[in-house]
């Protein structure tokens, strides 16, 4: 592990839980992640996915089989990236402009709804295609998964073509967590990891120290793209290619 990453250590498993858990109910109204960003994710991979494989017909047709979000509170991330990769209205530029200067607010309720006014034909949010996981039993939902984000289901082995968390912060352990997602990860999946710079240590975010070159050396993958300024929260954030 990169020598800049700094971890705060626990008393014990129960302690990081019970911790997590109470952070999440009290931010649970808020979801971190827009719409913008979202669009800009779908056309960089189809970009980087076309190019790859020598076709550039492959770019306008190209999409995940499945999405894993991890950190994902009320499920509100679920649902936009159901709309924002699987829905068709948002295949028009016109439309996608219109739904990303209508997401801006932090606040779940609110981009559900926002969500749900693009996801038409998207599918339903059960049906498997973008699953969430969340350490907050008041999650509860058909598309998320009740846990640790480093604790992940058996049979997730291999199924995600395109995992997203801006929680890596409240890893305990950066290189298991490392491991799990790779673990679940469909071969030559992309996972984008958004975060903060120069973030305070503190009992609900143990993980500090991120950079570029620190969560480079920990995935061990070809770089898609990275950004400081493009976020629309502000986050930082480096995408990966994995073999």
């Amino acid at each position: 592990m990169s020598n800049e990453i700094k971890v705060r250590q626990y008393e014990n498993r129960k302690e990081y839980i019970d911790i997590q858990v109470e952070r999440s109910r009290k931010k649970f109204g808020m979801c971190k992640v827009f719409m913008r960003d979202i669009l800009r994710y779908r056309e960089l991979l189809a970009w980087d996915y076309s190019r790859e494989a020598g076709n550039q017909r492959l770019r306008s047709a190209w999409k995940p089989r499945r999405i894993l979000c991890l950190g994902v509170r009320s499920g509100a991330e679920n649902d936009l990236f159901r709309a924002g990769f699987f829905g068709p209205l948002l295949r028009s530029q016109t439309i996608a402009r219109l739904a990303a200067a209508q997401d801006n607010t932090k606040y779940a309720h609110d981009k559900l709804k926002l969500a749900r006014r693009y996801s038409l034909g998207a599918g339903h949010y059960a049906d498997g295609r973008v699953m969430g996981v969340e350490i907050n039993p008041d999650a509860e939902r058909p598309d998320i998964f009740i846990g640790s984000f480093d604790e992940l289901p058996a049979d997730w082995s291999g199924q995600f073509d395109l995992i997203f968390t801006n929680s890596f912060d409240h890893s305990m352990d950066p290189a298991k967590t490392v491991a799990e997602w790779k673990r679940v990860a469909a071969p030559g999946a992309y996972v984008i990891v958004g975060f903060a710079m120069d973030q305070e240590q503190s009992d609900h975010d143990p993980t500090t120290g991120l950079t570029f070159e620190g969560l480079s050396e920990l995935w061990q993958a070809p770089v898609v793209f990275a950004s400081e300024t493009f976020n629309r929260n502000g986050y930082h954030e480096v995408c990966f290619r994995l073999p």
